[in-house]
């Protein structure tokens, strides 16, 4: 078979697309709302596959019998081909910017795609018969491929994969970057476009073991984050957002090792329970119960700092860890938590106002399930002495200890 054979060609490319696209589609299965970076990362490959078929296109390249397909002139063959493989970089890069959770406008992400793009084929078509022109191209490699990693670095604390692409980064980076140095240094001639540029088996090699290699990193990246995804809501609470008690305590214990310190403390636990609940399941049904539940929870989340915890500890009982508080500091949240509940427009949905009762106590380490669970019985007396009321914010007294 010859390389200007069609049909061989074709062999060698579709599976820059095909095999790339299925190991994708294989490798994750997520939520719709998640499905954005597997959407652009496939975008990317399929403008890889595509980038080499352009070469197809110019006239005499293909055996007789496939005139037709010369439909480019090398000159322009030449920017389409570096042009894709620009735009198949910016793709890459927008999956993993959504990989990151970073949520951005439709323009915004347009502006990311072809910005890079159109400033190449601006500079390439001024450029195309000067000394010139390959140091462009290789200065704009870098330049994608450089934003492209200050993408990927933070994601390196989520995703292990994200090593792998950070080091094909450098790499790559040290690549271009010695060709485009050396060439703006020596530019060789100008690029003459008198017979149809084609692409090397070495450099075709190059491009599929690179493309392969990422699409591989990403893939376990997406599969590091469905994951994530499974078991952030093994120990959520689906209707409030909270934590649920399954996983509060493994996660609190955890945190409180991970950054243990005199920064953490004291350490403030609070355990709250609204007022009059089965009464307005009994009077306005329980859809209104939990609508009450999930108007609390998201007035808490917005009052807490990013380090509190927050728990649905069970039915209308919430529990709030806040790491380096004292008691009079939680007493003011609280405060702050019952002015924002007391200020809220009463709606249709829910003609009342949320009151709540708490117990609080205030400790100086928490280092075992033991500690985490004293705690707990402290708190929940106190709380029980709150409920008496109703309405009231009680702390721990020695007694209850």
């Amino acid at each position: 078979m010859l390389l200007n054979d069609p049909v061989t060609l074709l062999f060698i490319i579709i599976p820059f697309g095909l095999m790339t696209t299925l190991m994708l589609c294989l490798s994750y299965v997520g939520t719709r709302r998640h499905r954005a970076p597997l959407h652009w990362w496939i975008a990317g490959d399929l403008v890889l596959a595509a980038y080499r078929a352009v070469d197809l296109l110019q006239p005499g390249v293909v055996s007789p019998g496939y005139e037709w397909l010369g439909l480019l002139a090398p000159q322009t063959a030449f920017i389409a081909n570096t042009g894709g493989l620009l735009l198949a970089i910016s793709c890459h890069t927008l999956a993993l910017h959504q990989l990151a959770n970073r949520r951005r406008s439709i323009a915004w992400h347009l502006r990311m795609l072809l910005t890079p793009v159109l400033a190449y084929a601006m500079g390439a078509s001024v450029l195309l018969h000067n000394v010139y022109m390959l140091s462009w191209f290789f200065l704009f490699c870098v330049l994608t491929i450089g934003l492209q990693c200050c993408v990927t670095w933070p994601l390196r604390r989520r995703f292990r994969g994200a090593w792998a692409l950070l080091a094909g980064h450098v790499a790559l980076l040290i690549f271009h970057a010695d060709n485009a140095i050396t060439l703006a240094l020596a530019p060789p001639p100008p690029l003459s476009f008198d017979e149809p540029d084609m692409f090397s088996l070495p450099a075709l090699a190059m491009d599929f073991m690179v493309s392969f290699l990422f699409t591989l990193s990403f893939a376990l990246m997406l599969q590091e984050q469905l994951r994530q995804q499974v078991v952030q809501l093994s120990i959520t609470d689906t209707l409030t957002g909270a934590l649920n008690r399954r996983g509060a305590v493994s996660t609190i214990l955890q945190e409180e090792r991970r950054q243990s310190g005199s920064q953490r403390y004291p350490l403030s636990v609070a355990m709250v329970d609204l007022d009059n609940f089965k009464r307005i399941n009994d009077q306005y049904g329980h859809s209104v119960g939990d609508t009450a539940l999930q108007v609390f929870a998201q007035t808490v989340t917005r009052l807490m700092r990013k380090d509190d915890v927050f728990v649905r500890w069970g039915g209308e009982e919430f529990l709030l860890v806040f790491p380096g508080t004292d008691v009079q500091q939680a007493q003011a949240f609280m405060k702050r938590l019952r002015d924002a509940l007391d200020n809220r427009p009463r709606t249709a949905e829910l003609p009342f106002q949320i009151g709540f009762s708490a117990g609080l106590v205030q400790t100086a380490a928490m280092n075992s399930r033991e500690d985490f669970e004293t705690l707990l019985r402290a708190v929940d007396k106190a709380l029980y002495r709150a409920k008496q009321v109703r309405g009231r914010v009680e702390v721990v007294e020695a007694v209850d200890l």
